[in-house]
């Protein structure tokens, strides 16, 4: 069994491989995982590597998902070729990843894969299809929290405590990457991280001029820092891609800090202390 697995993913490309490992290596654990449940269900063919979906009904798909909801949730979207917005758009399942297997939306959720997966359908096109496809949609959130890590480790070098909080806005639950000291109650720094590349500016520039007008209603003493990584083949654009999420504060406070590379990280340590932060070094 694990044979066949194995000369499957072997076939597969791994662009990113040197920039994310860890990405690449959850994948191939989770492909392991579903094509060695996929292979023990009734609904697959050893002889021709074919999964019948065409012979599946209500209760084989319940259970071929509960054998481990973690990554068969995911890889029946993919399979499908939904998002989470998608499915909750078109069908009201919301929050699908997060789905109990005893819930009415878990059981729409069953009768969508069965109007959608009619026909037969080979192991390695399945496989293949989840991969790439939780791959594109897991790499953004790879690179934003390889991206947070970097700048928490730098800060903790620099003797300050800093880590991610969550903070509640007018019932809304609001997740801060990065807060100095890392208190919902009271944090001096707020920071909001991403990486990027400069055709997902405009959007992610709104991102932070929306996530700071949202968190000033409560802190408004604290310092607002914006870092945006820029991709290497972009870093002669760091004055335009500045003043575009500068511009986003016209009329309106500015923010306190943008930061773009991380060689510019120093210029935070250098703020930090301009502005009186109480590091915790022992």
């Amino acid at each position: 069994m694990l044979s066949v697995i194995d000369e499957i993913l072997k076939k597969i490309p791994r662009p990113n491989y040197n920039e994310l490992p860890e990405l690449y290596k959850k994948l191939d654990q989770e492909a392991m995982e579903i094509g060695k449940i996929l292979m023990e269900s009734k609904l697959f063919d050893k002889t021709t590597r074919i999964v019948k979906f065409n012979e599946a009904d209500e209760e084989t798909i319940s259970e071929l998902i509960s054998k481990n909801p973690e990554v068969m949730i995911p890889f029946f979207v993919m399979i499908c070729g939904f998002s989470d917005r998608e499915l909750a758009r078109l069908y009201g399942i919301k929050n699908v990843y997060s789905i109990g297997l005893k819930t009415d939306r878990f059981k729409a959720f069953v009768r969508v894969i069965l109007d959608l997966l009619r026909h037969p359908i080979n192991l390695e096109t399945l496989l293949f299809k989840f991969y790439k496809n939780w791959e594109e949609h897991q790499k953004r959130h790879y690179r934003a929290r390889s991206a947070e890590i970097l700048v928490k480790n730098f800060l903790e070098k620099k003797g300050y405590v800093a880590d991610k909080i969550k903070i509640t806005i007018d019932t809304k639950e609001r997740e801060i990457d990065c807060a100095i000291p890392p208190d919902p109650q009271n944090p001096q720094v707020i920071i909001q991280i991403r990486r990027g590349v400069f055709k997902d500016l405009v959007k992610r520039a709104k991102e932070f001029s929306t996530e700071f007008d949202e968190i000033l209603q409560h802190f408004p003493h604290a310092k607002f820092i914006v870092i945006y990584f820029v991709s290497p083949h972009e870093q002669n654009r760091l004055d335009e891609i500045r003043s575009k999420i500068m511009a986003e504060r016209e009329g309106k406070r500015p923010y306190d800090l943008v930061i773009l590379t991380q060689e510019e990280l120093e210029h935070l340590a250098e703020k930090l202390k301009e502005w009186g932060v109480p590091r915790s070094l022992k």
